[in-house]
């Protein structure tokens, strides 16, 4: 029965008690021993002392101490303040769960039907009510608690039973206003109780109706916008403080000089003579830091402040504010100094990616020149006018590496027209078994030239080294139309595996003989020029890869490979 489970068990038997007592005379020996069992069933509902926590010596003197006092003094006046006390209490009771809700409101009808009908009439001395009127409350009081009984127990019982202060003394205040105010207009207008008290109900409703649209008026204005307003503006607007915050951090990057000035701007408000203030073990301070100081920690900040006199709680909390929100905009900072930092990193990261694999592929064209060196003397003339052609080229795109080293970033390369570049290419490539396709309809069509020649040697190295059992074939095939083109290589070499096709050009992939990142290099890099590599064909025996301009992607037919 003590389980927080069954907690309006214990409640409906104190209402019991309670009303029982009532109805005997207050003076006979039963009504102050039915009181006595009254409070002792409170103080085990009472939500103030957990029903686990162990009692001190002086809190139970003051039980003892509080019991005597009122079972000697009981009489009716006591009992119209206990009720009211009730009231108060179960009306400021936190209500989440429909049953809780439930035993409460009930508990609330049944105090004040009690106060109302029973004990007011017989402090204030204003004649017995009619028998019927009587009878019938009397009964539906008890009916009242025998229904809490009646409702199943609680699961999980709740922990913490916290308790709105306001709210139960304005409910309290309202009962014993509506009690007091039906006395006084059955006295002044000889009305007969019934019909003040319902007089008193109306003037009371209509009260409450009022000061309801006062603070929350349809228009916008009123009690609660005056109040909020005032909670926001204490010695310095809010809004102004929000806007001077985000001036300062879009006119100062660093997050320390940022800090600063924030803390400068606050020291003009009136009531705050200085500051000092610890950020990530760095502490600084403006103003005068003497007189009556109070501290504010936050995640981020831990700030003194300077003040002419001590703070109030609603100063207190208005500073709090300014003060989380400084701390808001200085966490923001800090994150934008790190993500600055980490695409700096990134940028260096991918540039230096992008370069190992530009080095890579010299590399082999330089052994390739160095292997395709002929043995006899009547070829020598023939091998040094084609590396005299070769050479200048692979030096220009060493320059070109060298340039980014110096600068990384993501700044695109220039364009060139396309048949320039397309001889080019055949001129790096010639005497190596490539066959070179084209069909160009606008030879002065402009193309990202350095961004070509890194994913074509990409795509080439990738298909020089795939083991074949007769000599690899290898097509490189160029459709260049009005304002498009469409760069297509191809290999007579194995499919690539069906399990690694999903992962191509979105993340790095296992490979026997280099590091599984080239084509995502590749795709990156297209992406950024404004073109898309992508996997038109994987047989056995023809794969195919395709670099196409954006005009061409939006006419292509749709392959089950592209990506």
């Amino acid at each position: 029965m003590l389980d927080r489970r069954r907690d309006h068990w214990v409640l409906a038997l104190m209402l019991l008690v309670l009303h029982t007592a009532l109805n005997a005379d207050l003076e006979s020996q039963v009504a102050r021993a039915l009181m006595t069992a009254h409070l002792g069933l409170f103080f085990l509902w009472q939500p103030i002392w957990q029903r686990d926590q162990r009692l001190d010596w002086p809190a139970v003197s003051l039980i003892l101490i509080f019991t005597a006092t009122f079972i000697g003094l009981l009489n009716g006046w006591l009992i119209f303040a206990w009720l009211i006390l009730l009231i108060g209490i179960v009306a400021g009771r936190s209500r989440t769960a429909r049953r809780e809700r439930y035993s409460y409101m009930v508990t609330l009808a049944f105090l004040v039907s009690e106060l109302l009908i029973q004990v007011v009439p017989l402090v204030f001395k204003i004649g017995p009510l009619e028998s019927a009127v009587v009878n019938a409350f009397q009964f539906g009081l008890f009916v009242l608690p025998l229904s809490l009984l009646l409702l199943p127990a609680a699961s999980p019982p709740r922990q913490t039973y916290p308790i709105e202060f306001f709210r139960g003394i304005i409910i309290a205040l309202i009962t014993a206003l509506l009690a007091v105010g039906s006395v006084v207009i059955t006295l002044q207008r000889n009305l007969d109780y019934p019909a003040a008290l319902f007089v008193a109900l109306l003037a009371v409703g209509a009260f409450l109706v009022f000061i309801s649209w006062l603070i929350t008026p349809a228009t916008g204005t009123g009690l609660g916008a005056l109040w909020e307003q005032s909670v926001l503006n204490i010695g310095t607007p809010f809004e102004d403080w929000i806007t001077s915050l985000a001036q300062l951090a879009a006119r100062e990057d660093s997050p320390s000089h940022f800090l600063r000035a924030a803390m400068s701007e606050l020291t003009t408000t009136p009531w705050v003579r200085g500051a000092n203030w610890l950020a990530h073990e760095v502490s600084d301070h403006c103003g005068t830091t003497t007189g009556r100081s109070t501290q504010i920690d936050t995640e981020h900040l831990n700030v003194t402040l300077y003040l002419d006199h001590s703070l109030g709680p609603a100063l207190l909390l208005h500073c709090r504010l300014l003060i989380e929100t400084l701390s808001h905009f200085y966490a923001a900072k800090l994150r934008e100094r790190a993500q600055t930092h980490l695409a700096h990193l990134q940028a260096i990261h991918e540039t230096g990616a992008r370069l190992t694999h530009d080095i890579k592929n010299l590399l082999q064209s330089l052994k390739l020149m160095a292997s395709a060196t002929p043995l006899d003397a009547e070829h020598n003339e023939a091998h040094l006018r084609q590396l005299q052609r070769q050479l200048p080229l692979v030096v220009q795109r060493l320059q070109v590496a060298l340039d980014k080293l110096n600068q990384p970033s993501e700044v695109t390369g220039e364009t060139v027209a396309l048949r320039e570049w397309w001889h080019a290419l055949q001129a790096r490539h010639e005497g190596r078994g490539l066959r070179f396709l084209e069909s160009i309809a606008d030879p002065a069509l402009r193309v990202p030239g350095e961004c070509l020649d890194s994913v074509v040697e990409n795509l080439l190295d990738n298909a020089r080294q795939k083991p074949a059992a007769d000599p690899l074939g290898i097509t490189v095939n160029l459709e260049g139309r009005a304002n498009d083109f469409t760069l297509s290589v191809t290999d007579s070499g194995a499919a690539i595996e069906a399990a690694l096709v999903p992962l191509l050009f979105r993340q790095t992939v296992s490979s026997r003989t280099g590091l599984g990142i080239g084509l995502y290099q590749a795709y990156q890099q297209a992406s950024r020029d404004g073109l898309t590599l992508a996997l038109i064909d994987n047989r056995e025996g023809r794969v195919c890869f395709a670099v196409t301009s954006r005009a061409a992607r939006e006419d292509a037919p749709h392959s089950p490979f592209a990506h």
